[in-house]
């Protein structure tokens, strides 16, 4: 609308003739001379020297035909790159994921999604699941990988991967030449976690539960690549997703976990996120994966 609103003005200035704009305008002359009248009334200053119908566009008139032209030279740039944002070959979705999916998961979902949407433009978040949650609901990123499946109702949710748990411990062990292991294995004995809040830790906490103990741990990062480095040197053991590459540290063993409890990460995304579409093919691209472990 407001490009129509600059459109009359600047015809004007070009034909210099209130009929000749009128007529290519296509509305009656009595209307456009109304508009300017009101416009150079809103100024307060005539923007055209007057000979009858003929005009003449005076230093006034001119400095605003001059803005007028670059104000609707950015309209129209808007407007391309709406048309750009609206292509999903050529739209923009911001994708966050959890500090721990970087090394693996996170590319490997970009991968394929660049490789069905080579010319798209992606943005990257890293955080924690909770940060990531946070910049859902602030409008910051269209999608998110994260662990759990955020607590508001209104976001999207598709699982990518269900992962099972593996006691880590340092090598040399006695748990570490086992095939398997029992959470009860290692009662009293130090543990390495994340803080509160945390999706490892909320296993972990699963897991006292079920065995009716409450385990008080040594350390806490809330980094997974860090909670494995220091079980590898030693400090204790932990509850890592067992099928984490970034995980397999020098020093570490994982020993699968006897437990029906599994990290499950997923693809979330705003409500605001299903009218773009190429965060809708993204969505897509994680829903055709099989990477969804039962």
């Amino acid at each position: 609308m407001l490009a129509d609103d600059l459109t009359w003005f600047l015809t004007l200035a070009d034909c210099e003739h209130m009929t000749d704009a009128a007529a290519l305008l296509g509305i009656p002359q009595s209307t456009l001379s109304r508009r300017l009248s009101r416009l150079e009334s809103d100024l307060g200053a005539d923007l055209f020297d007057r000979h009858g119908r003929q005009l003449t566009l005076n230093s006034r008139g001119r400095v605003l035909r001059d803005h007028y032209l670059a104000a609707r030279r950015e309209l129209d740039r808007g407007e391309t790159e709406i048309r750009r944002l609206l292509d999903p070959e050529t739209g923009t979705v911001r994708f966050g994921f959890m500090h721990s999916l970087g090394p693996w998961l996170a590319p490997r979902l970009l991968r394929a999604f660049l490789a069905r949407h080579p010319r798209t433009d992606v943005r990257l978040t890293q955080g924690t699941g909770t940060e990531l949650a946070a910049h859902l609901d602030h409008d910051d990123c269209d999608v998110v990988l994260c662990s759990p499946r955020p607590v508001d109702p209104r976001c999207g949710w598709q699982v990518v991967r269900r992962q099972p748990l593996a006691l880590a411990v340092p090598d040399g062990h006695h748990l570490a030449g086992r095939h398997r292991a029992r959470w009860s294995d290692v009662a009293g004995e130090p543990l390495v976690t994340t803080p509160p809040g945390f999706t490892t830790r909320a296993l972990l906490d699963a897991l006292d539960a079920r065995a009716g103990r409450r385990s008080c741990p040594r350390f806490e990062s809330a980094e997974l690549a860090t909670v494995a480095g220091l079980v590898s040197a030693g400090f204790g053991v932990a509850v890592l997703p067992a099928d984490d590459p970034a995980l397999q540290v020098p020093g570490l063993t994982m020993v699968p976990l006897v437990t029906s409890l599994r990290r499950v990460v997923g693809l979330a995304w705003t409500p605001q996120a299903t009218h773009n579409p190429t965060a809708r093919a993204f969505i897509d691209v994680a829903r055709d994966l099989s990477w969804d472990r039962p």
